[in-house]
């Protein structure tokens, strides 16, 4: 059901090093995309991907995680991920990245991961530069998102949000808390 899969679908951010991934696995994920909807049709979301140990370390220090975090900040050392997706627009179909699409594709990819056990994490606070010379990206491919993929290895609980507060921590034993919003407090009043 879509609800339990959205309930194990959270930002990990420490994974297992021992599982590692295939090409093949990273692309049938990928693949996920070409099914779901995209502004005006235009499909300019394009993607680059890493699954070896020597290229995700490569990666790593072009990412910046878990912002609101301040202390132990995860990934903990030996728990980094162990693939990459890079998800990329293409300028000569769209002048500007299409938030919609990148928000699609990203949330496709990280539910079919889930669907097959692999925790996600989406980084949008990435040096894009220096990843669109790491992959040598043509000119009109830039960078936009990175999705972090391994086997979880952190437990996160999801709790009601109190007074809007909805900053997530980590407690003594590094369990990860993400408050979220009761529905009463995102429904709008209706139609008068």
């Amino acid at each position: 059901m879509l609800l339990d899969l959205l309930m194990k679908a959270r930002s990990y951010r420490n994974f297992d090093p021992a599982v590692r991934y295939t090409d093949e696995d990273i692309k049938a994920l990928i693949n996920l995309c070409r099914f779901a909807p995209s502004s005006v049709n235009r499909q300019p979301i394009r993607f680059a991907y890493a699954t070896k140990k020597e290229d995700c370390d490569r990666i790593f220090p072009y990412l910046g995680w878990a912002a609101k975090i301040k202390e132990n900040k995860p990934p903990f050392p030996g728990n980094e991920p162990t693939a990459y997706i890079l998800m990329c627009y293409d300028t000569n179909l769209t002048p500007n990245s299409p938030d919609a699409d990148v928000g699609i594709y990203a949330q496709t990819i990280v539910l079919g991961a889930m669907e097959k056990g692999i925790g996600a994490c989406m980084l949008g606070s990435i040096d894009k530069p220096a990843l669109a010379e790491l992959f040598t990206l043509p000119e009109n491919i830039k960078p936009r998102l990175v999705i972090a993929l391994g086997a979880p290895n952190e437990k996160i609980v999801l709790t009601e949000a109190k007074d809007g507060q909805t900053d997530y921590y980590r407690d003594k034993e590094n369990t990860h808390y993400v408050p979220k919003l009761p529905l009463n407090e995102i429904l709008l009043p209706g139609i008068k």
